[in-house]
């Protein structure tokens, strides 16, 4: 299983080099599309301690995402 996610991270970092250094616009689009598929496939296939910071890094950043309140006048 660690095979497979390390296989899935290099893969994604990977594409992640070929999208900065392309130019042109079909290279990009698959690097990215690549590069998706490997994050899914990393998510899925993390051991849980890996999966749990993701989680909580996620829950963290979208806190202050929402708008700010809007005042009733």
């Amino acid at each position: 299983m660690m095979g497979m996610f390390w296989m899935a991270l290099i893969t994604s970092l990977t594409a992640w080099f070929c999208y900065m250094n392309t130019s042109e616009e079909i290279p990009r689009i698959l690097a990215i599309a690549v590069g998706a598929m490997g994050v899914g496939c990393d998510l899925v296939i993390a051991p849980w301690p890996i999966q749990l910071s993701i989680v909580l890094f996620i829950l963290y950043r979208t806190r202050h995402l929402s708008p700010p309140p809007t005042k009733a006048s």
